[in-house]
């Protein structure tokens, strides 16, 4: 599930304050949870889109001789700022970015242009529910999914996003899904 919302005072601060508690606490993340930081300006959705991807390649039947299957065989192991400095020198996976972006509807912003929306990826990891953001310092277990990672993660975005900041009405989910 991807969450695409608009940045504001009141997400940071509720952001910067789970951060530090659970620098404090402490929280479980499960082996083999793909996870990697972003060093690309405005890249956020990529990101996302890498994650979801990722943390599902095998469901997805992902094949390894693809650019994706090839940098995450290369990412096997690696730490999540190693994993997001490889993003960064991934040719390939630039190429075929750049590629798919010029056959889009929209132009993407610069990396270096501001921007006031963020993309974020949730995924379903030995049972629980992980907020992916390579903006963070880590990835946020958000518990266990009951096995409905959908109604899951909707009740996450609305606490820990809608409710912190009331006033703001732009958030938008997309979700990844098997075919019917």
């Amino acid at each position: 599930v991807t969450l695409l919302f608009q940045c504001s005072p009141a997400l940071a601060k509720f952001s910067e304050a789970q951060r530090l508690r659970i620098e404090r606490k402490g929280q479980v993340v499960r082996p083999g949870l793909v996870y990697l930081k972003q060093y690309i300006g405005n890249a956020c959705g990529t990101i996302a889109c890498i994650h979801s991807l990722a943390n599902n390649a095998k469901a997805l039947g992902l094949p390894e001789q693809s650019p994706l299957g090839r940098y995450l065989a290369g990412i096997l192991g690696k730490s999540p700022e190693v994993a997001g400095e490889m993003l960064a020198d991934a040719a390939d996976l630039h190429e075929a970015s750049q590629a798919s972006a010029a056959g889009g509807q929209t132009a993407a912003p610069e990396a270096t242009a501001s921007v006031d929306h963020h993309f974020v990826a949730f995924v379903e990891h030995g049972g629980d529910v992980y907020e992916l953001d390579g903006c963070k310092a880590f990835p946020i277990n958000h518990g266990p999914s009951g096995g409905r990672l959908l109604d899951a993660v909707a009740k996450i975005v609305k606490a820990s996003f809608m409710e912190q900041d009331a006033d703001n009405i732009h958030f938008n989910m997309m979700a990844l899904v098997r075919a019917t």
